[in-house]
């Protein structure tokens, strides 16, 4: 596991960012991106751009999420791998965005990559969840993949939520973007 062993050389942070789609996920790392220097990599971006590349890969990707299936966790796994890999000296930790989906791919990114350093879990009532969706309008923002991706998240997610209910920090996202950071940065800096 070369991947395990340059990351845990490295000595960064590796924060999981975890909540239902559509909870804010993006916006706050964006915000810590800004603030920490850190490489936001979200697992729903890097399966879209690879959708978008065109790959074969890409092919085999895009007829899942188009049907609001789970992608394979060695799929996402992999892809996060990779993109932690090309950025190790570029920056001050990570974000793993909207990840990890399952137990199994918790287990997974532990024995390939290493264990979380944080985890944050941004709470909304799944209305607020499906009405923020909607108004996003992602080619994978559709009423039906919309709710399979909720359903999904209360099926797999929520387990990985319980398990590492010892060490992870919840947040209220249903406030404002600024509110919700503030608690980021104490959560961050402590």
């Amino acid at each position: 596991m070369a991947e395990k062993s340059a990351l845990a050389a490295a000595n960064l942070p590796i924060i999981w960012i975890l909540g239902g789609p559509g909870c804010g996920k993006g916006t706050q790392c964006e915000q810590i991106v800004s603030k920490y220097n850190y490489s936001h990599l979200s697992t729903g971006e890097l399966l879209r751009s690879e959708v978008m590349s065109g790959s074969s890969r890409g092919i085999q990707l895009f007829s899942l999420m188009e049907k609001g299936q789970h992608v394979p966790d060695e799929e996402v796994v992999g892809l996060l791998a990779e993109a932690m890999m090309t950025r190790l000296n570029k920056t001050k930790g990570f974000l793993i965005d909207g990840f990890p989906a399952g137990l199994e791919q918790a287990k997974m990114f532990e024995d390939r990559i290493g264990s979380p350093t944080k985890i944050l879990v941004f709470e909304a009532n799944e209305e607020v969840l499906k009405c923020r969706l909607k108004e996003r309008g992602n080619f994978d923002d559709k009423e039906e993949s919309i709710l399979k991706r909720i359903q999904l998240f209360t099926e797999k997610t929520k387990p990985v939520i319980d398990a590492y209910s010892k060490s992870l920090t919840k947040i209220n996202s249903e406030r404002s973007v600024g509110d919700i950071f503030a608690d980021v940065c104490k959560n961050l800096e402590s």
